[in-house]
């Protein structure tokens, strides 16, 4: 009998401060039929919304984006404000859903749980006011609750030291800019002011990606105080998440290689790709992979990118089997280093005989001048030092890219191409787009740590936020064309 008591004890102890272990009571509460499926998603889910409720870490502001269909909402919109209340049933937690139809359901839920007998006896302390108890707005008799409202739905009067956004907006509703813009609006002119304290107070966003400029997409270009956690349907590199347990206070380490499925138990590789041809490739992109493409305007499709080993690219230039023409280097400046102005950019590509193109590096970053003249100079004598063919470095002749072409030439005895370009950005890399298309402009295989950045923006052109790396490569392709073409030029 002692025994079993003792276990019930560790259990209660359990269920009351290991969320995870909460979030699967939660669940078999208010999924009974289903089977609960352990994943390491979960895990991760749970571990930074922990750190979010923490007062003495500093991760308030945290962005979740999951495929659909992997318990999401149950962890965030109906597990989270319970699991908060249970320990300080003087929290107000406002909870924000796309439609009142679905953040009642959610509402329903948690208070569902909230009224349960071993909820009652995890958290005697919290206890739902009598006299305030619909669904949608209940309250503790401590003065804290949960307020459920739709997205664009009124909040006068109302405030909370937690704000949960699930599922922001239908997946058919993003397509729409109009309907976008008026989201990130209604967050940025109403519901962000309703924060008790904009200093401590917690904001929590979980949904699929659903467009390139989706809520998202908003809050990474306008709020860099959010951590952003992108769980992907398939892995498309490498990944190591790092979770500590609250309790004793380790660390796990979970490693997660390139091409195997987020949780095979309930979507295996083949599913997933059943889900991509049924779904289309631009949904599956952006519901499951986290990376929304562009439905209309991208000017490269991902289809056309074909690769090149550069261990055999090496090779290749060492036997002699593959011989250079030349190698470039194209400079697209910015102005300004400001936090929405362009990066500098450079891409480098090295051109065979054989017109083969074979893209080696990109490379952005905001510059100073003085930084930006360095930067080109090291780049400049690397590729000089590796390679034995000319050089060609080509500069746009606009803005800053005057000036360093002018600073390369009287003080440094480099002499670049000024280029000034004769059409907008997208009808230049329009007319080089068949280089990729047909495969004469080669990617590297390897990923290398400037690819998933280069290929966010090349696929996304011109809708994409920056579009240096773009343009950089436009100039490259466009202009060494007119080289091999035209008569032999020399680069000193």
């Amino acid at each position: 009998m002692l025994m079993i008591d003792e276990q019930k004890q560790f259990l209660k102890a359990l269920l009351r401060e290991d969320f995870k272990s909460f979030v699967i009571k939660v669940f078999n509460e208010v999924s009974p039929n289903d089977e609960y499926l352990d994943n390491w998603h979960i895990d991760v889910i749970c571990h930074h919304l922990m750190r979010a409720a923490d007062e003495n870490n500093d991760e308030n502001r945290l962005i979740i984006n999951v495929p659909p269909r992997y318990m999401k909402s149950i962890i965030c919109s109906v597990a989270y404000p319970a699991f908060i209340l249970g320990h300080n049933p003087k929290v107000n937690i406002m909870c924000v859903s796309y439609s009142d139809e679905l953040a009642e359901r959610f509402a329903l839920d948690c208070k569902r749980v909230m009224e349960t007998a071993w909820y009652k006896d995890l958290f005697p302390k919290t206890v739902i006011a009598k006299d305030k108890k619909a669904v949608g707005d209940f309250t503790t008799t401590r003065g804290g609750g949960r307020y459920t409202t739709s997205v664009n739905g009124t909040l006068t009067g109302r405030g909370g030291d937690y704000i949960i956004i699930d599922d922001p907006m239908k997946p058919i509703e993003a397509i729409s800019d109009t309907l976008r813009e008026k989201t990130n609006q209604w967050y940025g002119h109403t519901l962000y002011s309703r924060l008790n304290n904009k200093n401590t107070g917690k904001i929590i966003v979980i949904m699929q990606r659903l467009h390139d400029e989706d809520f998202t997409g908003y809050l990474l270009d306008t709020d860099s105080r959010f951590k952003h956690i992108k769980i992907q349907g398939i892995a498309e590199q490498d990944e190591e998440w790092i979770i500590e347990n609250r309790i004793t206070g380790r660390r796990k380490i979970i490693r997660r290689k390139q091409g195997e499925a987020l949780h095979p138990a309930r979507e295996n590789l083949v599913e997933l790709q059943n889900t991509r041809k049924t779904n289309g490739e631009y949904n599956f992109a952006g519901q499951y992979q986290q990376n929304p493409v562009p439905r209309e305007g991208a000017i490269i499709k991902s289809d056309w990118l074909q690769y090149y080993d550069p261990e055999e690219l090496k090779k290749g230039l060492e036997d002699g089997s593959i011989k250079p023409h030349c190698v470039v280097q194209s400079w697209d400046t910015a102005n300004k280093v400001e936090e929405h102005n362009d990066y500098s950019a450079c891409i480098t590509i090295l051109f065979d005989m054989q017109k083969k193109s074979y893209v080696l590096e990109s490379y952005r970053e905001k510059l100073e001048f003085p930084s930006l003249i360095r930067k080109v100079k090291e780049k400049y004598e690397l590729v000089k030092n590796t390679y034995k063919c000319p050089i060609k470095l080509f500069i746009e002749d606009n803005g800053s890219g005057t000036q360093l072409i002018q600073t390369l030439k009287n003080e440094h005895k480099i002499y670049p191409q000024a280029i000034k370009p004769e059409y907008d950005k997208a009808t230049r890399l329009q007319s080089v787009s068949y280089m990729i298309e047909n495969g004469s402009c080669l990617f590297p295989n390897n990923e290398p740590h400037w690819w998933h950045d280069f290929l966010h923006e090349l696929l996304r052109f011109p809708k994409a936020k920056h579009d240096d790396q773009c343009d950089a490569l436009s100039q490259a392709l466009g202009n060494i064309q007119k080289v091999v073409r035209g008569p032999r030029i020399t680069f000193i």
